[in-house]
């Protein structure tokens, strides 16, 4: 348990290149799924060049929003006080951040001509002072209005919920039909924290589709995008989320085994021309 680490709000991630390292969490691990892993490493291999596209990049952020609270909910009924995250551990409650764990020891710096991008060294005053911007702006979003919702609609609401499962051996008939209603109410709870699917007076079809909020959420994320990639801030933002993951890369060939090389077949022998 000393080791649990804080899980980032959805709205660090949406700050964007506000809080680069957050972001670089959203790469990492869900834009990269967006784009595909064999296109991914395609864009990772070339010193430039725009890193996936305009469109796939805002239709994985709008995916993530989308889904964000409902998967928040589910997992802190199942993990209850050892899910840790922003709306309820701000940073001076001491506890680490899973951004600062992935991404230990290096800050990003995205300020027009800022050399380097990425810093790492802890002594420089443009590390110590990105780092403290961040924290300063967690412990001011704890305070606010989303921060507080997602605190009593989300995380409590999960708390005061069992997963239902102690108890299965000694279920009755009567009780297999209560947990059948409770899962019915789970999943409509959990629909109804979706914020783009499945709200029926936004204006989507029967079929639960994308909402009227959700197509003009994803026009803005994507004008946006196109916008910071003709203001140029996405080179420097890719070759510091380049240089970071050369050396992650680098971290992993050390700390990992090697895998042994796929058996590649006689093409000579299996194929026959038609």
């Amino acid at each position: 348990m000393e080791n649990k680490c804080v899980l980032p709000s959805i709205e660090s991630v949406t700050r964007r290149f506000e809080d680069p390292k957050a972001y670089c969490i959203f790469y990492m691990y869900f834009y990269t799924a967006a784009v595909g892993e064999v296109r991914w490493k395609e864009c990772l291999s070339k010193e430039e060049g725009r890193i996936g596209n305009n469109t796939t990049e805002a239709f994985a952020l709008l995916v993530l929003v989308n889904h964000y609270k409902a998967w928040l909910y589910e997992e802190k009924k199942v993990h209850q006080a050892n899910l840790l995250t922003e709306y309820d551990c701000p940073p001076s409650y001491g506890k680490p951040s899973i951004v600062d764990k992935i991404l230990d020891g290096l800050q990003i710096n995205l300020e027009k001509e800022a050399s380097p991008s990425v810093i790492y060294d802890k002594e420089d005053m443009n590390y110590k002072k990105l780092e403290r911007k961040r924290v300063e702006w967690l412990e001011e979003f704890c305070k606010t209005e989303p921060c507080l919702e997602t605190n009593d609609c989300v995380l409590k609401k999960a708390s005061n919920q069992s997963d239902g499962n102690s108890n299965q051996e000694a279920e009755t008939e009567v009780d297999l039909f209560d947990q059948k209603e409770q899962d019915k109410k789970r999943r409509k709870l959990t629909s109804g924290l979706r914020k783009y699917t499945g709200v029926a007076p936004e204006g989507e079809r029967r079929t639960k589709g994308w909402s009227d909020k959700g197509m003009m959420a994803f026009e803005m994320w994507v004008g946006t995008i196109l916008e910071d990639v003709n203001d140029k801030k996405y080179v420097a933002w890719e070759k510091a989320y380049r240089g970071v993951m050369k050396r992650i890369g680098k971290k992993r060939d050390i700390d990992e085994p090697l895998e042994p090389s796929k058996y590649k077949p006689n093409l000579g022998v299996v194929w026959e021309g038609l």
